[in-house]
């Protein structure tokens, strides 16, 4: 049974390339966005994409945490405290992925504060590089998404 993975973040760069990372494996993708627009946007882009991933859309992001094994954030540093507060509850006990590309921005940030009861990794992406690093004191969880983004082609930062 594949994982699912809730993906929340403003469309752009960084969640598409994540986005691509994700749709070359097994997953079940819930994008989670309430613009309509963008969900649109983002729809008719992946249509292009082969993919070995399930994808869906949903508007709710409590009900998109809940569903998840993985919470994905990207660009958490624009990540808002009541995003935080409204999937508190349903992240209980779950991986939740910082991504981003900026290390001081991800170094930031005080989620473990706001969700006590998760498993926090952060992941820097250097996309002109293809290259990352991973940071958590969870160090299973942290072998395992090192595993996924080299499976991806990506190649750990130095």
């Amino acid at each position: 049974m594949s994982k699912t993975i809730a993906i929340l973040g403003n469309p752009g760069d960084l969640l598409s390339e994540v986005l691509q990372v994700l749709m070359k494996q097994d997953f079940r993708l819930l994008l989670v966005s309430e613009n309509e627009e963008k969900k649109l946007d983002l729809k008719r882009s992946l249509e292009q994409t082969e993919t070995d991933a399930e994808v869906e859309f949903t508007s709710c992001k409590r009900d998109g945490c809940w569903e998840a094994d993985i919470i994905i954030i990207t660009q958490p540093e624009k990540a808002s405290c009541s995003l935080l507060e409204t999937i508190k509850e349903v992240a209980t006990q779950k991986i939740v992925l910082l991504i981003s590309e900026h290390e001081k921005q991800l170094r930031k940030s005080n989620f473990e504060q706001l969700l006590p009861h998760s498993k926090f990794v952060r992941v820097l992406l250097d996309l002109q590089n293809n290259r990352f690093s991973v940071f958590s004191k969870h160090s299973k969880v942290k072998a395992e998404v090192q595993v996924q983004l080299l499976g991806a082609g990506f190649q750990r930062q130095l």
